[in-house]
């Protein structure tokens, strides 16, 4: 899906080569082409625990960019709870 709002200006981008590598493997996840084991569970647990320290102040910015993109999309929205899927750390949540 295209985005609709361009990154906020001085927003930290990861290299195009490690998004579209994490991107694959969160894809052959979905799909089911690799398997979910606890192997893997501790692997991407472990990358994030990594990243965890420093997220808010260098990775997180424009949390409210994805919500912004979702709503100029259009709706209509229904009324009710809603669930925020990878909110990071919640600090903006």
């Amino acid at each position: 899906m295209p985005r609709v709002l361009p990154a906020l200006p001085g927003k930290p981008v990861p290299p195009a080569a490690q998004s579209d590598a994490f991107r694959a493997f969160a894809r052959e996840l979905a799909t089911g082409g690799t398997p979910w084991t606890l192997q893997m569970a501790h692997f991407v647990s472990d990358q994030f625990d990594e990243l965890a320290e420093h997220w808010d102040s260098t990775q997180a910015s424009g949390r409210d960019e994805p919500v912004r993109d979702a709503l100029a999309r259009g709706g209509p929205l229904p009324h009710g709870p809603c669930l925020e899927l990878g909110s990071g750390t919640g600090i903006y949540l």
